[in-house]
C-alpha cells in the first residue's frame, strides 16, 4: 500500500508541478502536461500502480480485490510491461535516446528522480513480487500470446497519432517511420508507403519480445509455485 500510494503521488507530482523546457532534440514542441501520460512508461507504472493498491487490498481480505491480485495472469502481464519498460530505457541511454539527468536544481532533480524511479527501481521490485506468488496456480504457456495484444494496440495508436495529428508526435523515435529507415538507408531520402511497411515486421518482433517475457517470468513462477 505504501509502495502504491508513493508511486502515484510521483505522477501526481509530475502532472502538478510541469514546467516546459525547450530542447531541441528531446522537447522541440510544448505539447501540454497530460501529454505525460501518454507515455508507455507512464501507463505500465499506473497499472503498477492499481497491482500494487488491489494487492493490498487483497491482503486485508478484500474479496474482490483478491480476484484481481491473485489472478496470475495479471500480475505476470503487468510485471512483463514494467520490465521492459526498464530495460528499453536502460538500453537507450549509451545510444542517447533519453533525456540525460540533470541534478542543478530542486526541479529538475525531481524529474531525474521519477524516471530514475520509473525505470530503475519499480521493475526490479515488480519482478521480486512475481517471484513470490501469492498461490500455486499454474499458468498455460498459451496465454503468453495475450501480453502482446495491450502493446500492439498502444504502438498502433502512436504510430497513426505521429502520422495524422499535428503538431506532429511520436512518443518514442522508433515509432517514427523515418527513424529505422535512416539507420538501414543512411542519406536515402525516405519513401514514405515503403517506410511504414518495414515497420509492420519491426512491430511484430516487438511483439515477439512482450510474449517472450511473459512466458520467461510464467515458466520461472510455474517453477517456483511447483
Amino acid at each position: 500500500m505504501f509502495l502504491g500510494v508513493f508511486s502515484v503521488l510521483v505522477i501526481v507530482h509530475r502532472l502538478v508541478h510541469y514546467v516546459y523546457e525547450f530542447d531541441p532534440k528531446y522537447s522541440p514542441i510544448d505539447y501540454g502536461r497530460f501529454n505525460f501520460l501518454s507515455f508507455f512508461t507512464v501507463q505500465s507504472n499506473s497499472l503498477v500502480c492499481f497491482y500494487l493498491f488491489v494487492t493490498a487490498f487483497a491482503v486485508f481480505g478484500n474479496v474482490r480485490a483478491q480476484r484481481i491480485a491473485f489472478h496470475p495472469v495479471f500480475g505476470v502481464f503487468v510485471t512483463t510491461y514494467i520490465l521492459i519498460t526498464g530495460v528499453v530505457y536502460c538500453c537507450g541511454i549509451p545510444l542517447a535516446f533519453t533525456t540525460p539527468y540533470q541534478w542543478d536544481t530542486p526541479s529538475h532533480s525531481m524529474l531525474s528522480f521519477i524516471q530514475v524511479y520509473h525505470h530503475m527501481i519499480v521493475p526490479p521490485l515488480m519482478l521480486i513480487l512475481c517471484f513470490f506468488p501469492v498461490n500455486t496456480t499454474k499458468i498455460s504457456y498459451k496465454k503468453a500470446w495475450l501480453s502482446a495484444i495491450y502493446p500492439l494496440i498502444y504502438s498502433a495508436l502512436s504510430i497513426v497519432r505521429g502520422a495524422v495529428l499535428k503538431p506532429t508526435f511520436y512518443v518514442y523515435p522508433f515509432y517514427n517511420p523515418s527513424f529505422f529507415w535512416e539507420i538501414l538507408f543512411k542519406d536515402k531520402p525516405m519513401q514514405t508507403v515503403p517506410a511504414y511497411l518495414l515497420m509492420i515486421p519491426i512491430l511484430l518482433v516487438a511483439m515477439l519480445l512482450f510474449i517472450g517475457t511473459a512466458a520467461l517470468l510464467i515458466f520461472i513462477r510455474n517453477r517456483r509455485v511447483k
